[in-house]
């Protein structure tokens, strides 16, 4: 008896499974803080944002394996890299998006002063836009000129992502307590260990 056929994943299949995925991700974060009734504003926020992170980490760890075939979207392994950064960066779109709703009410001013509050410098709230905006453009950049991305400065990747870590490393690590300071710990230390090993890959990639 002749065994089945097996499925080959292709461009269109990645595409379909990581839309899916992304989609599946955000709405279960979404419904499952909404179930905490009154604390949902703040289930929401968190949630959001940790989702956002993991996405973010699993990118980068991807992205460490990347040659420049993968960078330039000629491979599925690049096309997983792209979708998870871009899942990634929607899903923290959602999260300012829910944190300015319940938290500063759309006003600029609100979340100036709370930036103040929380770390002392008020305008630290605009290193959060340009978070924001970099990854935003970043991701822009990916889709839309997918070998130029693949072409541009190894600096630019090494700008952009020590801003982000920085970023990271303070919202999960420098700026909070308990068992989000540990995640964030051990996030980095996942990421130093793989970005050690990754050093000595011979298709290492631009990161």
């Amino acid at each position: 008896m002749l065994a089945p056929p097996r499925t080959r994943l292709t461009a269109s299949k990645v595409d379909a499974i990581f839309a899916i995925l992304g989609v599946a991700t955000i709405l279960a974060v979404v419904i499952s803080s909404q179930a905490l009734g009154s604390q949902a504003g703040e289930a929401l926020t968190r949630n959001t944002v940790r989702l956002a992170l993991a996405w973010y980490a699993v990118s980068l760890l991807v992205m460490l394996r990347l040659a420049p075939d993968d960078w330039a979207m000629q491979t599925l392994r690049g096309r997983v890299a792209r979708w998870c950064w871009t899942v990634g960066c929607i899903s923290f779109i959602v999260h300012v998006a829910i944190a300015f709703h319940f938290y500063h009410d759309w006003s600029h001013a609100h979340a100036f002063e709370r930036t103040r509050e929380e770390s002392g410098i008020g305008e630290g709230i605009y290193l959060s836009y340009a978070f924001t905006g970099l990854w935003i453009a970043d991701v822009a950049w990916w889709w839309a000129r997918p070998r130029q991305y693949a072409a541009r400065s190894s600096w630019i990747d090494r700008s952009l992502h020590a801003f982000m870590l920085f970023m990271v490393f303070n919202s999960m690590v420098v700026f909070e307590t308990g068992a989000t300071r540990w995640a964030g710990l051990l996030m980095f230390a996942v990421l130093s260990a793989a970005w050690l090993l990754a050093r000595g890959w011979p298709r290492r990639g631009r990161v």
